[in-house]
């Protein structure tokens, strides 16, 4: 069975999910991502309310897709590092979440315009998708800037039990900022995912009138959600889906990706089970019960991504065992040639 043939049922590529009544096809061709083997969508995409994993199927040059994420990650760095010495207000952080949304709002036209011009492939992609595939290339660099902040917030709050209210604002303002401009701009995106970004949103104001120095339940949200930061690496495995990423490159990600994320996501609960056992035991309050209630929904999310990361490595291996197949019977047919 060749490549082409092991990869045909659907896989995930954003956030929320499409199904056949959304008129939104399941799966499609993808082209070549190396060594002359046309290569299709492999995966079954999680039956997620929360990401809408749907194929494009097209493929992105790496020049120009690098010199889009590149200044991405340099600006959001520059920014985590300026907000960490320089601002401390509530209205300042105000000012960065307005000042930061309309710069990556405008970015995606700059984006876009550099891309169509730079890259024929982007060119291929139809026009309502194009925005999505930005979108998710400019989430993968933006989460990974955050990751330095963020690991220094956890290991601080965690290890120090250093809970800095000034930092955990800090990073809910740019946690919210391409979520918030996703929604604006990402037209075909599931419903269940714009709520999910509103709800961002909305715990970032939230958060910036919250203090965290006190044992409460918001510790516990702050904690999933600096862990939810460490997730750029699968969205640079689904963004990775548009370049020209060979079978052996791709499984080695898939597999990285997994183990970053199944990590993470077993440290994070079990300090929530701990954390939400032992403040219950405490201080039982109502608004623990509501986090336990919501974080349930989001823990359910998060094994479906884990299922399908799981699957993924196995039908990347196959992909690999495929491709080296046909590069194996090439190289048969030239030695025979000869």
């Amino acid at each position: 069975m060749s490549a082409e043939q092991l990869s045909r049922a659907p896989y995930p590529v954003g956030d929320g999910i499409h199904t056949a009544a959304d008129g939104v096809p399941t799966a499609a061709d993808k082209p070549s991502v190396g060594r002359g083997v046309e290569r299709r969508p492999s995966a079954e995409g999680p039956e997620s309310v929360f990401r809408m994993l749907k194929d494009i199927g097209f493929t992105l040059h790496v020049g120009p897709t690098m010199a889009l994420c590149i200044p991405f990650f340099v600006f959001f760095s520059v920014l985590a590092g300026f907000i960490e010495y320089y601002v401390l207000s509530t209205t300042a952080h105000f000012a960065i979440f307005i000042v930061g949304s309309y710069m990556v709002f405008s970015s995606y036209f700059v984006a876009n315009y550099f891309m169509c011009n730079n890259s024929k492939s982007y060119n291929e992609i139809p026009d309502d998708k194009r925005f999505y595939v930005l979108s998710n290339l400019i989430k993968s660099a933006v989460l990974l800037a955050y990751c330095p902040l963020a690991a220094r917030t956890l290991y601080h709050a965690l290890v120090y039990d250093e809970w800095s209210t000034p930092r955990i604002r800090q990073l809910g303002v740019l946690y919210a900022i391409p979520d918030f401009v996703s929604m604006l701009l990402v037209h075909r995106m599931a419903l269940s995912t714009k709520i999910h970004h509103l709800c961002v949103v909305v715990f970032m104001v939230v958060n910036l009138f919250s203090t965290y120095e006190e044992e409460t339940v918001g510790r516990a949200l702050v904690v999933y959600a600096i862990f939810s930061t460490f997730a750029y690496l699968v969205n640079m495995l689904l963004a990775s889906r548009f370049l020209p990423v060979a079978p052996k490159t791709s499984f080695l990600l898939s597999v990285l990706a997994f183990i970053v994320y199944a990590g993470c996501l077993g440290v994070n609960w079990t300090w929530q089970l701990a954390f939400c056992g032992r403040l219950g035991a405490t201080k039982p309050s109502f608004g623990l019960v509501v986090y336990i209630a919501l974080i349930t929904l989001i823990v359910y999310d998060d094994c479906i991504l884990v299922k399908w990361l799981w699957r993924n490595i196995f039908r990347q291996a196959s992909l690999v065992r495929a491709a080296d197949a046909e590069d194996a019977k090439k190289s048969e047919g030239k030695a025979k040639a000869t």
